[in-house]
């Protein structure tokens, strides 16, 4: 062997075992870091890196429960905290632009149905949880930000909507939705904007009556989409939309219901019951007070009636000059402790099983029974084209032919979808 062989051999071996000594201890089953404990110490064979900067939603809320948790992971770990307040919205967007700049974040915060859209984008680098780990999340949750077999993901809050009611108009709220059409019948004087069950009319919230008779948004198996096999036109769709058509066709729904006026009509103790999401607990609350009641959504075809679940999560940046740290940092911010400290000062609901089970205050009785129900929206890229099915609906509202709308509107997201292969 001549001694330039010899030495470059030995060259490559030196810089084998150099970076096996600096890499992070994995066990067997992928976990990251000898020891990761909730007290922050996951990444010990790692170089602790001064700070982490995270990208939170712009909200004061958000903000103080990250600040809250993030405090006590610098006095474990002495890693600054740098919170940097950024519109959910514009996260993505940013983050392309910032990161190759050396400017992102290490952590960023999403909602489960842009997570095709991001690792298609190179944005985001997948988590190795230990199975341990994996156990303590809801499985709602683990699923929303599940792509492509890997885990993307450290789930801090899941949510979907329910059926608020007054208790000042209706001592029980219908259990089907045939009692809430009978209900609305009674209660509804249009002269008066008052009426007995308001949904908003959007896919989001009519996914309930598609779904219960067989419509879906993509055929799946096994946890994957395929987009090719689009469920919005079929007859179970069609079904279901007809259903809802017809509390728009007696009066009993406004052709034109907007968010605003739904929420209006609702603090003023103009309507019965609607169908909302969490985020207006605050707001009913306090204009309703004691009379403000939860309950799951009524059952549709004999079935109880499924919802889009949400779930916001923590990303790391594929630009992190540290995602070892990042993810040990994200694993904290999720722990059992900071998830129920995250409720306590939010008010979102945690992705763990357990802590849900001993949620047993009065006003969340709705929220926590739908959401065993409740499905994760389709994570893929596709998913985009899909929201041009609020069209259609629109169309529905104004008394249009079900499946003509249905059948355009599918061939649209379809038009769309081949333009975003392309």
């Amino acid at each position: 062997m001549s001694k330039k062989v010899y030495w470059n051999v030995l060259l490559i071996l030196l810089l084998s075992i150099m970076m096996v000594a600096c890499a992070p201890v994995r066990e067997e089953n992928g976990s990251t870091a000898n020891n990761r404990e909730e007290s922050g110490n996951g990444s010990a064979e790692v170089e602790k890196p001064e700070k982490l900067v995270v990208w939170v939603n712009d909200e004061d809320i958000a903000e103080e429960a990250v600040q809250k948790l993030a405090d006590k992971y610098t006095d474990k770990t002495g890693i600054d905290i740098v919170l940097e307040r950024v519109a959910q919205p514009d996260q993505v967007q940013d983050l392309a632009l910032a990161g190759p700049a050396g400017d992102g974040p290490d952590l960023f915060f999403q909602p489960q149905d842009r997570l095709g859209d991001i690792v298609a984008q190179g944005l985001a680098v997948p988590f190795q949880y230990s199975d341990e780990e994996l156990s303590g999340f809801s499985q709602a949750a683990i699923d929303a930000f599940t792509y492509e077999g890997e885990i993307y993901g450290a789930p801090t809050a899941i949510e979907t909507y329910f059926a608020y009611y007054n208790k000042n108009i209706i001592d029980t709220p219908p259990s089907t939705i045939e009692e809430a059409f009978e209900m609305s019948k009674e209660l509804t004087n249009a002269s008066k904007d008052e009426y007995g069950y308001l949904v908003l009319p959007e896919f989001y919230y009519l996914y309930s009556f598609i779904n219960s008779y067989g419509g879906y948004v993509f055929g799946e198996e096994d946890g994957i989409y395929d987009p090719e096999d689009i469920g919005l036109n079929n007859e179970g769709a069609i079904e279901g939309l007809t259903k809802y058509q017809e509390f728009v066709k007696e009066g009993l729904i406004p052709k034109t219901l907007t968010i605003d006026v739904l929420d209006g009509l609702f603090t003023e103790g103009k309507v019965g019951m609607v169908v909302s999401g969490p985020w207006n607990l605050p707001i009913y609350g306090e204009a309703l007070g004691d009379d403000l009641g939860t309950a799951p959504l009524p059952k549709i075809n004999g079935e109880d009636a499924p919802s889009f679940v949400g779930v916001k999560s923590w990303l790391i940046s594929y630009y992190s000059e540290n995602p070892e740290w990042a993810e040990d940092l994200a694993m904290f911010l999720t722990s059992e402790e900071s998830a129920q400290t995250y409720y306590e000062v939010t008010g979102e609901l945690p992705p763990r099983d357990k802590l849900l089970d001993q949620i047993n205050e009065p006003i969340y009785k709705g929220y926590t029974e739908q959401i065993q129900y409740a499905a994760p929206m389709p994570n893929i890229p596709e998913m985009s084209a899909i929201w041009e099915i609020d069209d259609a609906i629109e169309l529905i509202s104004n008394g249009e032919d079900v499946k003509e709308v249905l059948d355009d509107a599918v061939d649209l997201i379809e038009e769309k979808m081949n333009v975003m292969g392309n």
